[in-house]
């Protein structure tokens, strides 16, 4: 990504709000300040409360070009709303390079807009980002989803891409349902014991591969276009507590990689998500805990990064 003397965005940040004012906030001041070119950078809200967040518009006021749009949801709610505000930021992208993030990400690596970009463009593959976890068993795996996936604008626009979730087919849906229970035995394989045991996630990707895709979630009908028509991504790896890689020795490492979600790229940290979930499957004893999670950041940030 060059710098020219009259720079105008080429990268646009977009990201799907629901009363998340205190995460955007500091969500855009973090990639502003780990940007190599942030003059290229322009930020979009797409506001899926539709005004009712009155705090939202104090995010003009951070010293960045933030735009917030309201968007109608159409009375959907839960990853069906996520997806129509998602949706509607790509009927309407103009800039070369796009970002999708969700709120509670906090990125590591230094220069990520240019670092991402020469990624792409070296590989010549058409999106970098992270990936549903391994131990999120049933979810797709190979291409990126919307908590932070960079993509070349005309390509995602050339696959006609759609982030819209899930079947409303009730025969479809009932039919995931069964084929997700036989995968993880209900909730008996949850992400603690994915995690712990090395046994369990050989026995149950095994059976990930026999069953396949049987959790919809948001990106997965880009995923299944990605496949079909060969557009490539460069994906980060969601690490494990046990994993030997730089600065897993740490205490912070073992936190952020067991309670949230912590990714790496070629053995380095790239970012890392809160991922605050009810799910009873994969849901952690302090995920929850937003001041826990930016502790954990702080002192990762001061002995690894």
């Amino acid at each position: 990504m060059e710098k020219e003397e009259k720079a105008k965005p080429s990268l646009t940040v977009f990201t799907v709000s629901w009363f998340s004012t205190e995460f955007i906030e500091s969500l855009f001041l973090n990639l502003n300040d780990k940007a190599k070119f942030p003059e290229r950078i322009e930020y979009w809200i797409i506001d899926n409360t539709k005004g009712e967040d009155q705090s939202i518009s104090r995010l003009t006021q951070i010293g960045l070009p933030v735009k917030i749009y309201p968007n109608d949801t159409k009375g959907e709610a839960g990853s069906f709303a996520h997806a129509s505000g998602l949706n509607f930021a790509l009927s309407v992208l103009q800039t070369e390079f796009s970002l999708v993030i969700d709120p509670d990400v906090y990125v590591f690596k230094d220069n990520w807009d240019c670092f991402c970009i020469d990624e792409m463009n070296n590989k010549n593959y058409s999106a970098i980002g992270l990936t549903f976890p391994q131990w999120q068993l049933g979810k797709y795996h190979n291409f990126p989803n919307s908590v932070f996936c960079l993509f070349r604008t005309k390509d995602f626009k050339r696959l006609n891409a759609d982030w819209t979730p899930y079947s409303k087919n009730p025969l479809v849906t009932f039919y995931n349902f069964v084929r997700r229970q036989i995968l993880r035995l209900g909730i008996f394989i949850n992400r603690k014991r994915y995690q712990k045991y090395p046994a369990v996630r050989k026995i149950w990707t095994f059976l990930e591969c026999l069953i396949g895709v049987c959790s919809h979630d948001t990106g997965c009908r880009i995923a299944s276009k990605a496949k079909r028509n060969n557009v490539k991504a460069i994906l980060f790896k969601a690490v494990l507590p046990d994993d030997t890689v730089t600065g897993s020795e740490t205490t912070a490492f073992k936190e952020l990689a067991s309670e949230f979600e912590l990714y790496y790229y070629n053995n380095e940290p790239i970012l890392t998500h809160k991922y605050s979930t009810c799910s009873r499957v994969w849901r952690t004893s302090r995920g929850g805990d937003t001041n826990f999670w930016r502790q954990c950041i702080e002192q990762f940030q001061n002995e690894v990064v």
